[in-house]
């Protein structure tokens, strides 16, 4: 007779029939089919024996057991042995306080660590039946009996993570959407600003040819290089803000002002808006916000492109900031509740929309511009627009009306900006070593990228050593081992051994650790992780930049 029928016929337990009541003995048998048939894993324990006195078939697969080898368990070793790691802090401070009776139940979902090691999801309720103490005044309430249900939710969690995923891909997807509808306005400024570029380039080469007999002043070359110079920060400019927009990595919050990041967009977009379209900036507000600085330029760009997709020629688009407290008992037209806020509002005077079209503007996939001729859209940039806004805290409002135009007004909370903190020095100030007596190795794939840090270096009288990959440069650090590099600067994104593997090869051994500075035009790789070795300089950078940020480096405290 298996355990289970047995604890049938105790007297603790306290569904046992009594003096064999018929109607006792039928409460039994229908408890006995119900916890059988349940979907749900169930067990009870008996506090008193430290014992299951009841596990039905569900527990048993959760954790990949038979009914009587859980049965013949010790509880307390039965939850150290199925509970992964992980969880077990929290659940044995929630049953420290169920066990002395603080409360009567928990709830939680928990991993479950099968017996072939394979991992189960389940969200488990446990509660206690406790007896009443002899002290009436005494806050601890002896356990009794304590009943462990759990529902198992591996395939919801897997659910989940596919659908998170999914919809991860998604984002992206409507980020390419939104650069691709940018493309033609990108295009049109790079070839402006290359044309600059090599314009001015070939001015200055002839002017500096020894065959010119009348070579330009030298006020004019500098004006020239300049113009250069100028157009190469434009084009750097421009660059960053296409990868910002475009990143895929995780979102990296951090604080700045709104009305830079609206003045920033509104001249990036400035061609893809059209010459044909007014836009009216007024950025009075003055306030910092707490978010994605890149997913607030994805909120900024689609509002402002479907501004202009809504208007005619000659129609005007208008771009606002205002800072904005909203008083507990004041009435105030919009979501915002009672706090300090930050507004920003972009508006056209253009077709507006119906109440239906407004009811449904932030559904995923729903579009009007397919009944218009000349535009298009997957129906992702308003939903994109209400998730950022929404993970930032903030909220949104539109008014519009047919014929009337559309104001939509974003609000988002506003923060203290940090001050800049001046680190006071603890002593006399540290002599810093001179530059000739310090060694830096460059590790960079291209030639062009690598002559010029090179000789920048050199330039300011570093000893320098080249290398034009990760691989190079392992051989070259194992030869000059008794005379090692104060410093390497390297690029992320090399063929072989990139710089991050590089770094990770450096200090595996200790003996080998150096200081890191790398530069890269783009990296996949998060800055707390590259911090953890050196720091990064972006390219494009100037030489003064490379050349401070070398010398950050090397004087920063290890």
């Amino acid at each position: 007779m298996a355990r289970n029928e047995r604890r049938a016929e105790d007297s603790e337990w306290p569904f046992a029939p009594v003096g064999g009541d018929v109607a006792d003995a039928d409460r039994l048998s229908w408890f006995e089919v119900i916890l059988e048939t349940s979907p749900v894993a169930i067990g009870i324990i008996s506090a008193l024996e430290n014992r299951y006195v009841r596990v039905n078939r569900r527990m048993a697969d959760l954790v990949g057991m038979t009914v009587d080898e859980v049965l013949a368990c010790d509880p307390y070793r039965f939850a150290l042995e199925t509970a992964h790691p992980d969880e077990l802090v929290a659940e044995q401070k929630l049953f420290a306080e169920l066990a002395v009776g603080a409360r009567s139940s928990y709830q939680i979902e928990k991993r479950f660590v099968r017996r072939d090691g394979s991992i189960r999801w389940g969200l488990l309720t446990f509660s206690g039946i406790h007896g009443s103490s002899p002290d009436p005044g005494a806050p601890v309430r002896p356990l009794r009996f304590a009943i462990s249900q759990v529902v198992d939710i591996t395939e919801k969690k897997a659910l989940f993570e596919t659908l998170r995923r999914r919809e991860g891909e998604l984002r992206h997807a409507q980020k390419v959407d939104g650069i691709g509808r940018l493309a033609a306005g990108i295009a049109h400024d790079f070839n402006n600003l290359l044309t600059v570029m090599m314009g001015y380039g070939e001015v200055l080469k002839k002017g500096l040819s020894r065959d010119n007999p009348r070579p330009p002043p030298v006020s004019e070359l500098t004006e020239n290089l300049d113009v250069i110079l100028a157009a190469c920060d434009r084009a750097a400019g421009l660059t960053a803000q296409v990868l910002a927009y475009g990143r895929r990595e995780t979102v990296a919050p951090g604080t700045f002002f709104l009305s830079e990041a609206a003045e920033d967009w509104q001249r990036f977009l400035g061609r893809a808006i059209g010459s044909h379209v007014q836009v009216e900036q007024s950025l009075a507000g003055q306030g910092a916000i707490f978010a994605d600085r890149g997913q607030v330029g994805q909120v900024i760009m689609n509002l402002i492109l479907n501004a202009r997709d809504a208007i005619r020629e000659g129609g005007r688009i208008s771009l606002s900031t205002r800072d904005l407290v909203v008083d507990e008992h004041a009435g105030h037209r919009g979501p915002p509740g009672p706090g300090a806020w930050v507004a920003l509002a972009i508006s056209d005077d253009g077709h507006g929309m119906s109440p239906e079209v407004r009811d449904r503007m932030f559904e995923p996939f729903f579009t009007t511009r397919t009944e218009r001729p000349g535009t298009h859209g997957t129906g992702l940039g308003l939903s994109t627009v209400q998730r950022i806004v929404e993970e930032a805290g903030g909220s949104i409002d539109v008014e519009s009306a047919p014929g009337r135009g559309t104001t939509v007004t974003v609000f988002f909370p506003r923060v203290a900006m940090a001050p800049v903190k001046l680190v006071e020095p603890d002593g006399p100030p540290r002599r810093a070593p001179a530059p000739n007596s310090l060694r830096v190795l460059v590790v960079e794939d291209e030639p062009a990228v690598r002559s010029l840090v090179a000789s920048v270096l050199l330039g300011a009288h570093y000893r320098v050593a080249v290398a034009r990959d990760g691989e190079e440069a392992l051989s070259l650090l194992a030869s000059v081992r008794e005379e090692p590099f104060d410093l390497i600067v390297t690029d992320l994104a090399m063929p072989s051994i990139g710089g991050m593997t590089l770094a990770h090869r450096l200090h595996e051994d200790a003996s080998r650790r150096h200081r890191m500075l790398f530069i890269s035009g783009y990296s996949r790789h998060m800055p707390t992780e590259l911090a953890a070795f050196g720091r990064l300089l972006p390219k494009p950078f100037t030489p003064a930049q490379l050349l401070e940020a070398v010398r950050g480096t090397i004087e920063e405290p290890t």
